[in-house]
């Protein structure tokens, strides 16, 4: 019998999804080559060191703490789902604040409202269009 269910957990201890280890460790190598090529390698090593830090913080915490299993994708409850979902739409609104009134104070200081401007036009679009993709499915 396989310890392994479908949401990628090796076993009942570990509360944190395969794919979100592996990206954590991919974006960390990504950033610290990113740096290391640009010729700052101990900014790149940090960079490094901090992705593989937070992934271990994420493994060993997730085990302990319901909070931190949901920083690691736990969404095998409805109540965490819900909880990523708030998270989210919170998440949404304070960023779109954030863009928005970054635009703002950026032309009200003579600028273009660069890149203000493209940020809100990906967050408005990518928005739309989880809205339309996702009213169609359920």
């Amino acid at each position: 019998m396989s310890t392994t269910n479908d949401r990628g957990h090796s076993h009942p201890g570990r509360r944190i999804s395969k794919p979100a280890l592996i990206l954590g460790l991919v974006l960390g190598i990504a950033m610290g080559v990113a740096a290391i090529v640009s010729d700052r390698l101990w900014l790149g090593l940090a960079m490094i060191a901090l992705m593989v830090v937070l992934v271990l913080f994420l493994v060993f915490g997730s085990r302990l703490s319901d909070t931190v299993a949901l920083l690691g994708d736990d969404t095998h409850e409805e109540r965490h789902v819900q909880i990523h979902q708030r998270a989210a739409l919170h998440t949404l609104n304070i960023l779109a604040l954030v863009i928005v009134g970054g635009a703002v104070v950026d032309i009200a200081r003579g600028g273009h409202g660069d890149p203000w401007a493209f940020l809100g036009f990906v967050a408005g679009v990518t928005y739309v269009v989880s809205l339309l993709v996702l009213n169609r499915r359920t």
